[in-house]
């Protein structure tokens, strides 16, 4: 195998651990599974990552950074709160399909794991999502649209849950009908609205 620099080994070996753990599950995949995947030896992956679980950590950072840089571009050009949520909903389908390994490792790891860092890191992605929708619903309510009196807190974690419901069905059973997602976006709108949107 062709020696890679360290930056493009670092993303190999991401890309690998992310396919193996969507397929095994994080708790059955070892370091040595990942490294024969990878065509290197274990010191080889050790040398850019101290654990399994730094792998992890890597793997949910990125679909952090992916998810947060896509959804400024989807809601860039509107200022509209009710709007930018209805975007993010609209393009979220498509978020879920091309980061579908990096989801199904997310996904299995809240449900199955008990590792403190695979926990923590979780709990780094779930908060950066609710500050980002806090935000929106906060610019919603200081304009005038959403219900000044509601912790924003809440309509964010309705938000997050919907997405999480959204995108376990969706890889792992049937993709709901658009029109569900929609209809299921509109009623948080309604709830959180002095006017209708």
């Amino acid at each position: 195998m062709r020696r890679l620099k360290a930056p493009q080994r670092r993303e190999q070996l991401i890309e690998v651990a992310t396919k193996l753990f969507a397929k095994w599950g994080y708790d059955a995949t070892t370091t040595a599974a990942i490294a024969e995947a990878a065509g290197v030896t274990e010191p080889i992956l050790y040398r850019h990552f101290d654990s399994k679980q730094e792998l992890f950590v890597a793997i949910v950072r990125s679909v952090s950074e992916l998810t947060m840089e896509h959804w400024k571009e989807v809601i860039g050009d509107t200022d509209d709160p009710a709007e930018q949520i209805r975007r993010i909903a609209e393009e979220f389908p498509d978020h879920v399909r091309d980061l579908a390994d990096a989801y199904h490792v997310i996904h299995g790891a809240l449900a199955t794991s008990r590792d403190r860092k695979v926990a923590a890191v979780m709990k780094e992605h779930y908060g950066q999502i609710e500050r980002f929708f806090i935000q929106i619903i906060t610019r919603g309510q200081e304009s005038g649209i959403f219900r000044p009196q509601l912790d924003p807190k809440g309509p964010a974690w309705q938000l997050i849950m919907t997405g999480i419901g959204y995108a376990m069905i969706a890889l792992n059973l049937q993709a709901p009908e658009q029109g569900l997602i929609k209809n299921a976006i509109e009623s948080i709108l309604r709830g959180i609205s002095i006017l209708k949107v």
